[in-house]
């Protein structure tokens, strides 16, 4: 029996020393997503106490992890165009970012979803009421490890590895290789694309769940039965894109925005900014540029399909630091 355990030890320990530092880093971000958290109560104290403009002033914005790239993006060309502003990005998890709207440390979020009905009445309850806006939307990826022969994955299929029904890729013609599930965290867009396109029959999902889709990826490309799900395109050669079938469809299309828009791929992730105010300070200035020509080519080049929607709230004057 001690052999037998210390045999399991060894190859606990080898595992171990496999993932220790994607573990560690994933701590790391654990870490800093509480120090966040931590400073948001300081954050909202001193956006109160300082008066700004739609171009002028310094706000804190936090965005759930799948968009905040893109939002960083924006914020960066926002602070070139004028001088004065300075708009700081910050990732948090959507849940997060949620109960610091309803505990009333920050006034605005980005999400890589819509808030759900609860959330929304928590909020209002707390906050009196909601501001939303749609600024764009992309595709949830699926991804495997490139020495995995698979190409193309339809619903059915991805039903059932989901749900444990099929837990070896030999099933689909594969190797010989336990599926190993990857997916962002409970409650951020990828995984509201999941239940938005299953509904009750996806229930429990044994996988494992990591805190970035940047965690998720590196996981899938070290892992030979690994596969994976990510809230943004993926254009990383060290992962296989998956394309997809429809049932109802002859051929299996190519994930990118062009399937999304003409309704052949059904997991979709959207840019998408809440307030508790109607405002006309830095934080309103800041989305209506992302709503404006100039940031939604940003959205654009980052593969997100742009919104057309009502969201300049408030008139920029000509750039260049003009106030």
């Amino acid at each position: 029996m001690w052999l037998s355990f210390l045999s399991r030890t060894t190859k606990s320990s080898v595992s171990l020393a496999r993932i220790r530092p994607l573990v560690t880093l994933a701590i790391c971000l654990v870490l800093i997503s509480i120090s966040l958290l931590t400073a948001l109560d300081g954050c909202a104290k001193k956006q109160k106490q300082e008066v700004t403009t739609p171009t002028s002033g310094s706000i804190a914005i936090f965005a759930s992890p799948a968009i905040e790239p893109v939002v960083q993006l924006c914020a960066d060309q926002f602070n070139r165009l004028y001088q004065n502003a300075n708009v700081n990005v910050y990732p948090l998890n959507s849940r997060a970012i949620v109960d610091s709207l309803i505990n009333r440390r920050i006034e605005v979020g980005y999400f890589d979803r819509s808030l759900s009905q609860a959330e929304s009445l928590a909020i209002i309850n707390t906050r009196k009421q909601l501001y939303s806006f749609v600024l764009g939307s992309t595709v949830a990826t699926w991804v495997v490890n490139p020495k995995n022969p698979a190409t193309i994955i339809d619903s059915l299929q991805t039903l059932k590895i989901l749900t444990g029904q099929v837990t070896s890729w030999k099933a689909f013609g594969g190797p010989n290789e336990k599926i190993n599930i990857y997916l962002p965290p409970l409650g951020d867009g990828a995984w509201k694309a999941l239940e938005d396109f299953f509904g009750p029959a996806l229930t429990k999902v044994d996988a494992h769940y990591w805190p970035s889709d940047t965690l998720v990826l590196a996981r899938v490309s070290e892992d030979p039965g690994g596969f994976g799900l990510v809230g943004k395109p993926v254009y990383d050669p060290k992962v296989k894109k998956l394309r997809w079938r429809n049932p109802i469809l002859a051929e299996p299309v190519t994930v990118n925005i062009g399937s999304l828009q003409e309704g052949k791929y059904p997991f979709r992730v959207r840019l998408y900014y809440y307030t508790i105010a109607d405002r006309t300070d830095l934080a309103s200035g800041f989305l209506s540029f992302m709503a404006s020509n100039a940031g939604q080519r940003i959205i654009a080049d980052q593969g997100f399909l742009p919104e057309m929607v009502p969201a300049r709230v408030v008139t920029l004057p000509p750039t260049g630091g003009q106030k």
